[in-house]
């Protein structure tokens, strides 16, 4: 099985550590669109039984995140143009909302941090990781959307990083190739600053748009190799 990152498991629910470890995988980008996962070589690689890991898995099939397959494994959906097409125009609807709200409630701190953490995510994206990249986009982005203090607008946001996430993948083919995201996030710091929602919402939609394009042009590029 490839490596993909996972961590030992802390003293807690083995289940919740095997899914908190899908999850960063998947919302990082880390477990590509079509991956197979077979639950015992997983179990191995966590270094824990088949069962934590088999539930864990069970639980994102329930949310439509894999799909179950014959002996014991799961699979990653492959991702069509349609797919994250849809995605995207949900994304735009439930993360502006999230922004708009953040930028009448988040602190200057607030601020001040995300602005910290969006010269991470620019300095990520010049390593020949890409992986950080996104676990810094990531981090910034629910950092954003935590300070709209909405806890089921958040669990929705995330739901829908999960089944966007694998596409991640085509986000950065080349360390440093893509620029827009930096005008973008500058800009929403500034509406922050500013308390303007309407702008935060239009940074953030923005990004969105920028993000969907690129990862909609790799997969027509893969459908049309696909015949």
């Amino acid at each position: 099985m490839k490596q993909t990152g996972f961590s030992a498991p802390p003293r807690k629910s083995l289940t919740d550590h095997v899914e908190g470890q899908l999850r960063d995988a998947l919302i990082e980008g880390r477990l590509e669109p079509g991956t197979r996962l077979v639950t015992k070589e997983l179990a191995e690689s966590l270094g824990m039984s088949i069962t934590p890991v088999r539930e864990a898995l069970v639980r994102f099939v329930a949310s439509g995140v894999l799909t179950a397959e014959p002996a014991s494994s799961f699979r990653v959906p492959v991702m069509t143009v349609e797919n994250y097409v849809e995605l995207g125009a949900i994304r735009k609807r439930v993360e502006t909302l999230a922004a708009e709200t953040a930028a009448v409630k988040i602190s200057p701190q607030e601020i001040d941090a995300l602005e910290s953490r969006v010269k991470a995510y620019i300095a990520a994206k010049h390593t020949a990781d890409p992986h950080e990249a996104l676990r810094e986009n990531k981090a910034l982005r629910f950092s954003l959307y935590t300070a709209a203090g909405m806890p089921i607008l958040l669990q929705t946001i995330e739901t829908l990083w999960l089944r966007a996430g694998p596409g991640f993948n085509y986000l950065f083919p080349d360390p440093g190739a893509s620029r827009t995201e930096h005008a973008n996030y500058a800009a929403l710091i500034a509406a922050l600053r500013a308390r303007d929602p309407a702008s935060a919402g239009e940074a953030i939609c923005q990004a969105i748009d920028d993000g969907t394009d690129r990862v909609i042009q790799a997969l027509a590029a893969r459908q049309a190799e696909a015949g």
